[in-house]
């Protein structure tokens, strides 16, 4: 089982469509299985989003006014890559900069 935790700086991201396209468009890439999700905007702009997987979950919250969005995925699939997420990740939120952590949990 593998954590995967940290920041991205990217181009704000302000409402709940466009939070929801990208966490979605990642979980394709990872093959997850969604089983339920839940956004949450903040006024006047900013977003939390769960999506609960069958094989843990994965959430996001973003900052706009810093351009900044706080992830954790947590994975107990044997197949999942940290590593492959995190590029999906990069390639979907239009990455920056990004400050991660993979934690093993046995």
């Amino acid at each position: 089982m593998k954590h995967l935790l940290g920041y991205i700086e990217c181009p704000a991201i302000e409402y709940i469509s466009d939070l929801q396209e990208k966490m979605d468009a990642v979980a394709t890439d990872c093959n997850f299985t969604v089983v339920a999700c839940s956004f949450h905007q903040f006024d006047p702009v900013g977003v939390t989003g769960v999506l609960v997987l069958a094989e843990s979950h994965f959430s996001a919250h973003t900052y706009p006014e810093d351009g900044k969005v706080y992830l954790d995925v947590f994975c107990c699939s044997p197949d999942f890559s940290p590593e492959a997420c995190s590029k999906s990740i990069f390639r979907h939120f239009k990455v920056d900069k990004a400050s991660w952590q993979v934690i093993d949990r046995q």
